[in-house]
């Protein structure tokens, strides 16, 4: 087995960060209005399953993904070993669960690959360097005639087979074959010298509604964001995301009307796309949401949110591996839908995509704990201003999170920036509260009530 370097390694993340997670997505009712209009393109069925690496160095093999984890596979590795037109080299594929007649999986891989009866295949579609002879990311078509001819559809290891089209109704045609009549993942479209597209249908979950947040076109009357997740059991819940977009203006007043009446006490804070902490709510609603994707992992490694779990209160359980959603777009509220594991579950995820297990232990950290909290409004010429200050300790270890937090937010719907917020830190507990009691000293002045 190859003993990776950490320069091949970084060759390895730089490819995943720069050009795989480079690829365009589409949904496949945009086909014609997404896809940029070429002089021609190369379409090629997309495979469910995970990016890989061949390496081969001398008579050493390793197949493994972009973290050099090796896919333990002796027949494949057997195949690269076997073939003398491949010496020091690093090839680029999909590595997938293959069961004939059936589409492919990326979930089924991983038990599969533990399986010695299952059929694992690679189909290869790039070449990073090939017998000490380094490629660059446009020389498609030397690498396409490289590639066909070092492997055989027939093999385990096979190079992806592409077809040149002409137009955006060509694309669309294949797309109705291979995905909608064919029941493909979907395909990866190629224009010669141009962007990559992955070419897939909506995607369509159902979560539980977490919280939410204010300030939809710096109007603080309506939701701008809510906060979402999975059921995971009765009580816990693992964050998926937030979404922003989908939401009449009718939407964003009623949602708002309905949230109110079920807010909920929490230890903890999570934050929305426009730094506001997120208002929690009791997990009562159910929302259809739709994403062109869903990914496990980034340029940072894997993907962690975190598991809440709500009983009387929320409060934080650890952090742990989750998935992002690439363009999510509300649906609406399903009324015919209850939270839990049957209707909200993780199961609706998973069959998408597969979440990893921690690549190192996972940090289990107590309810934070309120130290102190103020709040403050004032009226001026019929315009109501508020201001909030919070301390608490966070009560988790001194790697991951500073001891105390000092949060302050400062409403003004009459001043241009409407919404002021600060954020210190302190692994102080009286440097915490100083701050917090100066902090009030030097803002609250004549006309400030406590409430």
């Amino acid at each position: 087995m190859v003993d990776i370097k950490e320069d091949k390694l970084e060759t390895l993340i730089n490819y995943k960060n720069t050009r795989a997670s480079r690829y365009i997505p589409v949904r496949g009712d945009d086909i014609t209005s997404r896809i940029f209009e070429l002089d021609n393109y190369f379409v090629s069925t997309k495979y469910d399953g995970h990016l890989c690496f061949i390496i081969k160095s001398k008579e050493d093999v390793l197949i493994c993904n972009y973290n050099g984890i090796s896919f333990e596979r002796p027949e494949l590795n057997e195949e690269i070993k076997s073939n003398p037109n491949i010496q020091n080299s690093v090839l680029v594929g999909e590595i997938f669960s293959f069961v004939d007649g059936k589409r492919t999986r990326s979930f089924n891989l991983k038990k599969d690959l533990k399986d010695k009866n299952s059929k694992i295949k690679i189909g290869v579609f790039d070449i990073i360097d090939l017998n000490d002879k380094e490629y660059s990311e446009n020389d498609w078509s030397e690498k396409k005639k490289n590639i066909n001819s070092l492997f055989s559809e027939e093999d385990l290891i096979f190079p992806i087979a592409e077809i040149e089209v002409k137009s955006r109704k060509d694309i669309q045609s294949e797309f109705n074959f291979r995905v909608n009549e064919n029941n493909e993942e979907g395909l990866i479209v190629r224009g010669a010298e141009g962007p990559i597209f992955k070419v897939k249908p909506t995607l369509n979950f159902d979560f539980v509604a977490l919280g939410y947040v204010m300030g939809f076109s710096d109007d603080y009357t309506l939701l701008k964001e809510i906060l979402f997740g999975v059921s995971l059991s009765e009580t816990d819940y693992l964050v998926i995301g937030k979404v922003s977009s989908g939401f009449s203006v009718d939407d964003r007043k009623n949602l708002v009307k309905k949230f109110e009446k079920i807010h909920a006490e929490s230890n903890i804070m999570e934050v929305s796309g426009s730094k506001l902490p997120f208002t929690m709510i009791k997990p009562e609603f159910v929302i259809e949401i739709d994403a062109l994707d869903i990914i496990n992992s980034n340029s940072s490694g894997l993907i962690k949110k975190s598991i809440l779990s709500f009983t009387s209160h929320y409060q934080k359980i650890k952090n742990t591996p989750s998935v992002s959603l690439i363009s999510p777009t509300f649906k609406g509220i399903r009324i015919d839908k209850k939270v839990g594991t049957d209707d909200t579950g993780i199961s609706q995820v998973t069959r998408v995509i597969d979440i990893p297990e921690e690549e190192s232990h996972s940090i289990e950290k107590n309810p934070s704990e309120i130290l102190k909290k103020e709040v403050y409004v004032k009226m001026m010429k019929g315009a109501k201003m508020v201001k909030k200050f919070l301390a608490w300790k966070t009560n988790g270890d001194s790697e991951s999170y500073p001891e105390y937090i000092f949060y302050q937010i400062d409403y003004s719907p009459t001043r241009a920036d409407k919404l002021k917020r600060e954020i210190k830190v302190s692994n102080s507990r009286e440097q915490i509260l100083k701050i917090f009691e100066t902090q009030i000293e030097s803002d609250i002045k004549t006309g400030w009530n406590k409430v």
